[in-house]
């Protein structure tokens, strides 16, 4: 979404107000496989002092794959956005600056952005998840899969004395 900014880029105490359904699919990757709809961006954009401050409220439930287990699942995210923006990119490297497009700026580049900064890199369905067997694929999450554990080499001898008693 654009953002028209030129009623209040040269007056102090002004701003523009936005309410709308950002599209998120750039931050898809492994882990995040889906955004269930709707996505709610409400901010705005407030000129104080002659600094342009960006600020926002994103709401979304993502839905993800367990970094365990795989399983699909939901994880609401209310990710706050705070920013400047700046005329002109002759300033030094700031990580929390985005620059006007003439008079415009890009909501949707500045809430993707923030959204995959701040994203987690990996997701747990549950933070006890116990994940997938190593040998068969079975979900220990539902039970023990019945792999029979390997036994380290140099501990053999004991495992043949504990078979006779």
């Amino acid at each position: 979404m654009r953002l028209d900014l030129r009623e209040i880029i040269n007056i102090p105490g002004s701003g523009v107000t936005f309410d709308y359904e950002p599209d998120l699919t750039e931050a898809l990757n492994d882990s995040l496989v889906g955004v269930k709809p709707p996505v709610r961006a409400v901010g705005s954009v407030r000129n104080i002092a002659g600094v342009l401050s960006f600020s926002a409220e994103v709401d979304a439930v993502l839905v993800c794959s367990c970094a365990r287990c795989l399983k699909d699942f939901e994880y609401p995210v209310h990710l706050p956005i705070e920013t400047t923006l700046k005329e002109s990119e002759n300033d030094e490297d700031e990580p929390d600056v985005f620059f006007l497009e003439g008079d415009f700026i890009d909501a949707d580049e500045i809430i993707t952005t923030e959204f995959i900064l701040n994203m987690d890199q990996r997701f747990l369905c549950s933070e006890d998840c116990r994940g997938l067997c190593e040998k068969c694929g079975a979900d220990l999450n539902e039970g023990p899969c019945g792999c029979k554990l390997e036994t380290d080499p140099g501990l053999a001898a004991l495992g043949q004395l504990l078979e006779h008693e």
